[in-house]
């Protein structure tokens, strides 16, 4: 039923594309054909992007965040599907120019209409309390080891309005094929063997019994946080919204503390990620010139990369790579990671430090926003190193892996850049804050404090 929603919706987005550009352009001929031979390659087109990225597999409200990455690629092999047709002369009509723009509508409004329509789905859903929406936010789960506490754990969840076990996992090679109270046992011996099992069970949880008899894997544990699988100890299992979510379950750490939930529901969130994926498209375009004439500077001064990659810490505490233009000589950090000095760091290029001085080394993370790995108001990201060292002091900072990093953020505009502990562990309690009080309404004052800022030209 997904899928064939899908179809009408991206047929719908081609018909659009096509009469919306007859609409703006000069008159040209009849359309009856054109819009015929369009229609039949377009959902060819979309049959085939829609099997290739399982988009229609996404569609429970836990996972509406992956629905805007599976769309972008559905939408992406459509339209170069389209192309290759039209480069291949299949479409022909009237002039070539009127066939790519037909193409580059199709594109944008296929995207926002098959947004739009996981929106609403996820809404339908949440309305529906008593019916589809109850199972809806029921969490899959799978519970860790076959001992007779994983066994009293599974039944006991088999009453609970909050989840819904899906099986259990082990790595005994004995349990193989075998069922227990009418759930699968699943069976891994390498960590590519949870991928798998992620393929075929519909979890987003892995919970521990309290006396489990298997050993806990440090590299299990790893490998879901890497799948975006939350970690529960069965301590905490009466709580619905996995707020006892941990990395290396280092959250036991910080029991003693209260935990700070996300301000944002789920709805709020999934706006905010369409929002900042389709913002940050268009200033990509915007800004395009701005990029070569930086990455040309950088590039000119002394011949090393332009673009400085450098491994953070972002939501789920997954690694990920944050862009941003080269402003420090290439070894600047031979010795190890040190934190900026400011102005007068003597690894800053020229062209770095006006870069930096006018905030135009961040202008890469753009791209990092739209792929998801940030956001444009989030805690900063930081590197390991310091978050194993924040964390000795303060735990609680595994609490911000609820949330997607920014580009900006609340702390960045109160505490400026930290050069020292005592101003990281400053940043924490302003990016806690933030995550408790956070809203669309926050995130736009915060967005434009940040602008403010950057006319006036106050360094932070």
């Amino acid at each position: 039923m997904v899928f064939a929603l899908d179809m009408f919706i991206s047929l719908v987005a081609s018909l659009f594309a096509v009469l919306l550009i007859r609409f703006v352009s000069d008159p040209f001929g009849p359309l009856n054909r054109f819009i015929g031979l369009w229609l039949l390659l377009s959902a060819l087109a979309s049959a085939l992007a829609f099997w290739l990225t399982s988009t229609y597999k996404i569609i429970i409200r836990h996972s509406s965040y992956k629905s805007i990455g599976k769309i972008i690629a559905a939408v992406i092999c459509k339209e170069a599907a389209l192309a290759i047709a039209v480069l291949l002369g299949s479409i022909k009509y009237y002039s070539l120019t009127i066939e790519w723009l037909v193409l580059l509508m199709d594109a944008l409004l296929s995207f926002v209409f098959l947004l739009l329509l996981r929106l609403i789905v996820v809404v339908i859903f949440d309305m529906a309390r008593n019916t589809v929406g109850q199972e809806v936010r029921r969490i899959g789960v799978l519970i860790y080891g076959v001992g007779d506490n994983s066994v009293a754990m599974a039944s006991r969840l088999e009453l609970s309005d909050n989840y819904r076990v899906e099986g259990f996992l082990t790595s005994r090679t004995d349990c193989r094929d075998t069922v227990i109270l009418s759930k699968p046992v699943f069976v891994y011996n390498e960590i590519e063997d949870v991928k798998q099992i992620k393929e075929k069970a519909d979890f987003q949880c892995l919970i521990f019994t309290a006396d489990d008899p298997e050993d806990r894997k440090a590299n299990l544990i790893a490998c879901c946080m890497d799948q975006g699988i939350h970690i529960l100890s069965s301590q905490a299992i009466d709580n619905p919204d996995l707020t006892t979510f941990s990395h290396n379950l280092a959250s036991e750490a910080a029991a003693g503390s209260e935990y700070i939930e996300d301000g944002m529901t789920t709805f709020e969130r999934t706006v905010k990620r369409a929002i900042d994926c389709v913002l940050a498209f268009f200033l990509l375009i915007l800004v395009s010139p701005l990029f070569l004439i930086c990455w040309i500077a950088v590039k000119v001064e002394d011949g090393g990369p332009a673009i400085y990659k450098q491994e953070r810490i972002g939501r789920f505490g997954r690694p990920f790579k944050i862009l941003k233009f080269r402003s420090m000589k290439v070894d600047a950090e031979s010795a190890g990671p040190a934190l900026f000095a400011g102005d007068n760091d003597a690894r800053l290029t020229k062209v770095g430090r006006f870069l930096r001085a006018h905030h135009l080394d961040e202008l890469p993370q753009l791209w990092n926003v739209f792929m998801g790995d940030m956001a444009f108001v989030g805690p900063r990201p930081e590197r390991k190193f310091y978050i194993d060292q924040i964390s000795k002091v303060d735990p609680r900072y595994f609490y911000l892996y609820q949330i997607r990093p920014g580009v900006t953020s609340y702390a960045t505009l109160r505490n400026g850049y930290t050069d020292s502990m005592e101003k990281m562990l400053t940043r924490l309690e302003y990016d806690l804050y933030y995550l408790k009080h956070r809203s669309w309404w926050f995130d736009i004052r915060i967005l434009g404090m940040t602008f403010l800022s950057i006319v006036f030209g106050k360094k932070f």
